[in-house]
């Protein structure tokens, strides 16, 4: 993407239609379904991390092969959410929702079932489906379920299912797994996505596009300034978090002499502070999404570099996973707002190219990770982070410089 490229107007894609707002209650509690519903996508999503050894002596493979299990449905869910916007066409966005989750729960089956490890892969399939299903309309229809001014609390809200999973739902599941075995662990999900899935029929107002979104559509998105700046942003700041928190655990170990038996207490202090800082974020979304996206690519780079540079022990490491969780967990409500801000009139296609490209960012993050990992050691990855999520921010101020001038 040419930073300087001047903005193609895109003709606007009507906004998504919804029966008259029900009561305050009712507001809550369809936001809230919607929250428990990417609660279970990313905790299936994550669930193998935490079986990954059962699951592979179970099932006669080596763990790096068990790990596409993990990889496979962030591939999928990339091209399942670029797809999403343009296949359902007119139909009601809430109903995508209820057959993500009942995708959900054909995953589950299957990996519950699975005799072996190609069998097991094919039910990630569903689950990469789901994920993209889900991704790509879930804040269409979190923001219409309230009322113009609520909606920056309704997506920070409906966001807050993934850092609630990570902190309860993917730890439970790993519990649960070494107790009564991986395959308990998938049904427990499975039988938690059919509640939900009957849940969010019963409690979200329907959301429609008065117009279908074509191909067309999709490619207006892609030259569209907005959703161009925050693809871009989306895919050098999430590639740079994942680059160093899917090896946190030895990084930890290693630089900061983290004993193994405490690791889980940091991964718990960090997951507790994103789902504080997916909240904390939103006075600065409603006033400007734009500056809430720099501030978490500074403090990522910032948190990061404190790590690299000044943690020597436990204490540090304790102090500062905190502080990057509390940055890294509010990233993705962050950039989904500014992709609602900057580029309202292509918000659908918008959301659907940015959730791909979130989706792609972390196994990219994951694979670029390893390959510097191995090459030349856990200290580059931290490094790698901080150099781009610096870059992230240099195009973040790029765009509100370029902002400003157009406003002028």
């Amino acid at each position: 993407m040419r930073a300087d490229a001047p903005a193609v107007p895109a003709p606007a894609v009507p906004e998504a239609s919804s029966p008259p707002l029900r009561s305050r209650g009712a507001q809550i509690a369809a936001v809230l379904s919607l929250a428990l519903g990417i609660f279970i996508l990313i905790t299936i999503e994550e669930l193998p991390i935490g079986v990954l050894t059962i699951m592979s002596a179970d099932l006669g493979v080596t763990p790096g092969i068990t790990g596409l299990a993990v990889t496979l449905p962030g591939v999928v869910a990339a091209l399942v959410a670029l797809a999403t916007p343009v296949v359902i066409g007119l139909m009601d966005r809430r109903l995508v929702l209820v057959m993500a989750l009942a995708s959900v729960v054909l995953s589950c089956v299957l990996s519950v079932l699975a005799p072996n490890i190609q069998v097991l892969l094919a039910s990630r399939v569903f689950t990469g489906i789901a994920i993209g299903m889900y991704w790509s309309v879930l804040p269409v229809v979190a923001t219409r379920q309230v009322a113009p001014q609520h909606r920056t609390r309704a997506l920070t809200l409906a966001m807050s299912g993934t850092g609630a999973a990570l902190v309860l739902g993917v730890p439970f599941t790993a519990w649960l797994g070494s107790a009564v075995g991986w395959r308990a662990s998938f049904a427990v999900v499975a039988v938690l996505a059919v509640v939900m899935l009957v849940t969010i029929a019963l409690v979200v107002r329907p959301v429609r596009s008065d117009e279908a979104i074509r191909p067309a559509d999709m490619a207006r998105a892609l030259r569209h300034r907005g959703v161009r700046y925050a693809a871009a942003m989306t895919g050098i700041i999430v590639t740079a978090q994942f680059i160093t928190y899917s090896y946190v655990s030895p990084l930890l170990q290693e630089r900061a002499h983290v004993s193994a038996g405490s690791i889980g207490a940091m991964l718990l202090a960090f997951g507790v502070a994103g789902l504080i800082g997916n909240f904390a974020v939103a006075p600065l979304l409603r006033r400007h999404p734009a500056l809430a996206v720099l501030t978490i690519a500074l403090g990522i780079a910032g948190s990061l570099g404190v790590l690299a540079l000044a943690v020597h022990g436990p204490l540090g490491a304790a102090l500062v996973m905190p502080l990057w969780g509390a940055f890294a967990g509010a990233a993705s409500v962050s950039i989904q707002s500014f992709v609602s801000r900057a580029a309202a009139e292509v918000e659908e296609p918008g959301t659907a190219i940015n959730s791909a490209m979130f989706n792609v960012a972390i196994a990219a993050g994951a694979a670029i990770g390893g390959r510097i990992v191995d090459s030349l050691g856990l200290g580059a990855t931290v490094a790698t982070t901080v150099v781009l999520a610096l870059l992230g921010a240099a195009i973040c101020v790029r765009y509100l410089v370029r902002h400003a001038r157009s406003e002028a």
